[in-house]
């Protein structure tokens, strides 16, 4: 009974070292748990330290606050005025001044004889271009030798009948005869020498096939304009026709030119005949050419909706040349000086409405409504919110509109 006593164990002995094992066990899991809470205060410390620095205090209401390294990229400066003219603008072509151009046809039908001007030429007015030998032009020299020689013997006849009707020798109407039929031999005459002139022939030419009594004459045909040959289709032994293209030759004045545009429907009123223009063209980037318009079409054209306009130049210097790529500009109004801003310091805004960045120091900008007109010369006329001196943020407008958004 002792024995088996002795083998059993005592309860407060057990409980006392499994309480010992427990608590030990307690400390290290405490411990550890001290540990890991440690770290996380310190990194949340930290992460809280980092976040406050990299995120800054919201700015007042449109303002925006920016650092030093970002003011180095706007540019900051005063509010300049310009003079805005209300204007409308197009673009066209250089032609040649159609009043001033002129396609020498021959007159008649027959073959080219001689060409006596070249491409490029300046001809005179009366200037012969080239020479065409024509059989209807025989004729009407054949034509007019006859009438000269019917002429003459009436003239001879009459001049006979008078001498003998003073003696009697004739009766009345015999006399009345001749005369008859000298003034129809003296009309014959003038409506031949008047078909010599729709030829071409002068009265020096025509005097000269009377003399020469030569039939078979070259038909001259001449400039009727100073100007100078921009094309030239003759050839010795060509075929030519009354009015069937090409043309032999085409003169024009090229000191005087049109610039041809076509304009919105839209814009129809704006333009009248006698307005000055500008015109500019890519040749030459510095230069204007003044203008005026001297011709609006009656209609609009029913496949492009846009009206033809044509503006009249003078180019003494001949630096323009037809099918150059021109623009015109024409003055509506009187130039008014408004305040004017870059292009790339307004802001358009989500509502529609335009703003700036107005600034003291180049650091602290403020959004300003305003109110804008027309662009001209890269600048935008200001009609309300801006006055002349004001500092505003000239460029980089955007860029302030987006970090304004992120920080409010």
């Amino acid at each position: 009974m002792t024995e088996l006593k002795n083998k059993i164990p005592d309860p407060k002995q057990f409980n006392r070292a499994e309480l010992f094992s427990k608590l030990k066990a307690n400390k290290k899991v405490m411990f550890a748990a001290g540990v890991l809470i440690l770290i996380l205060v310190f990194t949340f410390s930290n992460f809280t330290k980092k976040d406050s620095v990299e995120t800054p205090a919201p700015s007042p209401e449109n303002t925006v606050i920016i650092t030093a390294e970002q003011a180095k990229q706007i540019k900051w400066g005063s509010v300049k005025t310009y003079d805005f003219q209300e204007r409308r603008e197009a673009v066209g072509i250089i032609d040649f001044d159609r009043n001033k151009t002129a396609d020498i046809y021959s007159p008649y039908q027959g073959r080219i004889n001689r060409v006596l001007a070249n491409a490029s030429e300046d001809v005179k007015k009366g200037q012969i271009l080239y020479t065409v030998v024509s059989p209807d032009a025989a004729q009407a020299s054949a034509n007019l030798l006859s009438t000269v020689g019917i002429l003459k013997t009436s003239n001879e006849t009459l001049k006979r009948a008078k001498e003998l009707y003073e003696f009697k020798s004739i009766s009345l109407k015999e006399l009345e005869q001749n005369i008859s039929d000298q003034q129809t031999a003296e009309a014959n005459f003038t409506a031949a020498k008047k078909t010599m002139y729709l030829f071409g022939f002068n009265d020096a030419e025509i005097e000269e096939i009377v003399k020469t009594r030569k039939v078979d004459v070259e038909l001259n045909v001449r400039s009727p304009i100073n100007g100078r040959v921009i094309t030239k289709n003759a050839a010795p032994g060509q075929l030519v026709q009354p009015g069937i293209a090409p043309a032999p030759f085409v003169i024009s004045d090229i000191n005087k030119l049109w610039m041809v545009a076509n304009v919105p429907e839209s814009e129809v009123p704006f333009y009248r005949i006698g307005q000055n223009v500008i015109v500019n063209v890519q040749a030459y980037k510095d230069r204007l050419f003044p203008g005026k318009i001297v011709y609006v079409a009656d209609s609009v054209d029913p496949v492009t909706r846009r009206l033809t306009i044509y503006a009249a130049l003078d180019d003494k210097d001949h630096e323009l040349k037809p099918q150059m790529l021109a623009g015109f500009t024409i003055e509506l109004s009187k130039p008014e000086t408004w305040p004017a801003v870059p292009l790339q310091a307004l802001v358009r805004e989500n509502n529609g409405l335009r703003s700036v960045w107005t600034t003291t120091n180049g650091t602290d900008f403020r959004r300003r409504l305003v109110r804008i007109g027309i662009l001209q010369a890269d600048l935008v006329q200001i009609l309300d919110g801006l006055e002349p001196g004001e500092t505003i943020a000239l460029n980089k407008a955007l860029f302030l509109s987006n970090l304004y958004s992120v920080t409010h």
